[in-house]
C-alpha cells in the first residue's frame, strides 16, 4: 500500500484527509505544534519513509509555512514527491517556485469534493517517482559495468554523468552506486589537461 504523509496543524483537516484516504493509503499524520521547527520536521518526514507528502500551505501554529518546508526537503532531495494543498492558492503561488506543487483544498471541501482526483494525482506522483529512481539505477548500473569492462563512448559518458547527477540530488542509491567515474576518469582528464598546459608553457621562450 502506498504510504502518504499529510502535514496540517488543523486537527479537523487532518481528520478529513484521513477519512477520505484511509481505505486507499497508509496515511501518516504529522502532529505539529508551536515547538515544531522546520529542521526537526524535515528529519521526521525522511524518517517516516513515506512514498509522497501532502502539505497544507498555511501552518498557523509554527513560524514557517509550506514554502520553507519545501525548500528544506529539496535541499536533501530535489525531486522529493510532494504537493501543497491549500485554500490560499494565490498566496501559495507567490511563495513557491514550482507552481505545479500547488493544489486547491476545495478538492476535499465544499459541496462538491473530488477526493478521487486527488487520489489519482497522489498515486501517479508516487509511482512516477519510484519508476524514475528504479530506471535510473538500472541504467547507471549497466553503464558502470560497461565502463569497467570496455569503457564508454562519449554519449554514454554524458548519460552516465547525468544519471549520477540525478541520483545525487535524491536520497536514493547514494550508498551503493559507484562514484569511481569521478575519482578515476575525471582525474585522468585533469592530469592530461595539466600535462598539455605544461607542454605549452615550456614552448614559450623565456627572457634572455
Amino acid at each position: 500500500m502506498v504510504r502518504i504523509g499529510y502535514i496540517d496543524d488543523d486537527k479537523a483537516w487532518r481528520n478529513t484527509f484521513w477519512q477520505f484516504f484511509k481505505s486507499d493509503f497508509d496515511v501518516v499524520l504529522f502532529d505539529i505544534n508551536e515547538k515544531t521547527d522546520v529542521d526537526s520536521l524535515t528529519d521526521d518526514i525522511f524518517e517516516k519513509d513515506i512514498d509522497m507528502l501532502v502539505i497544507d500551505f498555511r501552518l498557523e501554529s509554527v513560524d514557517f509555512n509550506a514554502d520553507a518546508l519545501v525548500d528544506k526537503i529539496q535541499e536533501r532531495n530535489l525531486y522529493y514527491p510532494m504537493i501543497v494543498l491549500t485554500s490560499y492558492e494565490s498566496e501559495a503561488l507567490d511563495h513557491l517556485a514550482n507552481a505545479n506543487l500547488v493544489n486547491g483544498k476545495d478538492m476535499l471541501d465544499g459541496d462538491n469534493p473530488k477526493p478521487d482526483i486527488l487520489k489519482q494525482k497522489m498515486l501517479k506522483i508516487a509511482d512516477d517517482y519510484k519508476r524514475k529512481i528504479s530506471k535510473s539505477e538500472r541504467e547507471l548500473e549497466f553503464l558502470e559495468k560497461k565502463r569497467v569492462k570496455e569503457g564508454l563512448i562519449p554519449n554514454e559518458e554524458d548519460i552516465y554523468v547525468e544519471l549520477n547527477n540525478f541520483l545525487d540530488k535524491t536520497v536514493a542509491a547514494k550508498k551503493h552506486l559507484s562514484r569511481t567515474f569521478y575519482s578515476e576518469d575525471t582525474n585522468k582528464k585533469l592530469d592530461d589537461l595539466i600535462g598539455k598546459m605544461e607542454h605549452l608553457l615550456n614552448m614559450i621562450p623565456g627572457d634572455e
